[in-house]
């Protein structure tokens, strides 16, 4: 059985791969962040695809800042949540209060068949497609339940039978991680939804986009950037109060499976940074640096052709920079390269490219080209250090 408990703090940034700047702004935020939900709640969900579903859930959550109100996929879900019993969700309540684990974790991985169907089913979910029957729950282990799919309320470890799980229970697990999720953000609502009420307020006052607004242009970019229209998919959306600005977080995701990112400037509705995460891209082996070197050129292309159709930017950069990590000849970055299109005043462009796929992953904008390196240098060394990733290199594009 796999019985590790991977959500703590200080291992959540070693464990998975996130744009490096972003683990520097949001360090802090996840010591503090999670101090704070675990005064609020000892139930943290980490799904069978964890790298993954923790990308999805420090973003989600606004950098761990605060845990979001759910605008729920569907009104079939939110009718679904709103018609659990009282006394359910009490008990839900109690048993997450309960715990003294830190995660979720299932006896077996899911196959991926297993993992496609999830995909499927959780996008059929969202359409009203619900379970027959509630997810069997067991206080403790039980050892005569070999062939049972249940949950072990005493250290929350889903016991998956050998065999294929049916797409029956599958909707079991998703309809129990919903109820558990809506149970948790009425849970933490209240006090978060004051304070977006408040930064709502200042955004108006400063003459800002509404929320409607940076909805609208969520799923335009969700559309132009990475083709899809985000029909079936989760929707999160709140103001940012972090930082020197107002802004706004749009997100869209597929439970465990994908998920997709945008931050919005409140004043004008400016996209500010866009980041893709794929539960296949996180699994897959680091690719040899060669191959990379072989791909740069066309990679390049496609993210100058993004940079300039796709997001709307001039050309008026002075210097291309690409950047990747090498650990031991191979790419320790979930095989991803990055391009800096860097301008006169100092300012640059930052595209992410996925090497395998040949495809767009991320765009961010950056005030200062240097200090931004600096920071990414200083957090390599220390990665370095401790033998947690590879070396940065970076290298001017010959243009």
């Amino acid at each position: 059985m796999n019985t590790k408990q991977p959500f703590d703090p200080k291992e959540i940034l070693n464990s998975i791969e996130l744009p490096d700047d972003l683990d520097r702004l949001i360090g802090d935020s996840v010591e503090k962040g999670y101090e704070r939900m675990r005064r609020k709640t000892k139930i943290k969900k980490v799904s069978m695809v964890r790298r993954a579903a923790v990308i999805a859930g420090i973003i989600a959550a606004g950098c761990l800042a605060a845990i979001p109100v759910k605008a729920w996929v569907s009104s079939l879900v939110q009718e679904r949540m709103e018609q659990v019993p009282a006394e359910e969700q009490k008990e839900l309540e109690n048993v997450m209060d309960s715990q003294t684990v830190n995660a979720d974790t299932y006896s077996r991985e899911y196959t991926q068949e297993e993992k496609a169907r999830d995909a499927e089913l959780r996008k059929a979910y969202a359409g009203g497609t619900f379970p027959e029957s509630e997810l069997r729950q067991e206080k403790t282990a039980d050892e005569t339940l070999a062939d049972v799919l249940y949950y072990a309320q005493d250290n929350s470890v889903f016991h998956l039978p050998e065999r294929e799980l049916t797409d029956e229970e599958l909707l079991q697990i998703i309809d129990f991680q919903t109820k558990r999720d809506y149970v948790l953000s009425q849970r933490t609502s209240q006090e978060y939804e004051e304070q977006r009420r408040e930064a709502r307020e200042e955004i108006a006052a400063e003459g800002g986009i509404t929320e409607e607004k940076a909805i609208e242009l969520g799923k335009e970019w969700l559309n132009r950037l990475y083709g899809i229209t985000g029909e079936g998919m989760e929707l999160n959306h709140y103001p940012d109060t972090d930082g020197d600005r107002h802004s706004y977080n749009v997100n869209f995701s597929i439970q465990s499976h994908e998920y997709y990112y945008f931050l919005l400037d409140s004043r004008n509705g400016e996209l500010i940074h866009s980041m893709n995460s794929m539960a296949d891209d996180l699994d897959r082996e680091p690719l040899a640096v060669s191959v990379l070197e072989d791909k740069k050129d066309a990679l390049y292309r496609m993210a100058e052709d993004y940079l300039v159709s796709r997001l709307g930017k001039e050309k008026d950069y002075e210097r291309v920079v690409y950047s990747y990590r090498d650990k031991d000849g191979l790419l320790d970055n979930f095989n991803h390269i990055f391009f800096y299109f860097i301008k006169a005043d100092g300012s640059a462009y930052e595209m992410r490219m996925n090497v395998e796929r040949e495809a767009f992953s991320d765009f961010q904008m950056i005030d200062n080209y240097e200090e931004y390196v600096e920071n990414l240098n200083k957090i390599g060394e220390s990665n370095a250090a401790q033998n947690r990733k590879g070396k940065l290199v970076y290298k001017d594009m010959e243009l």
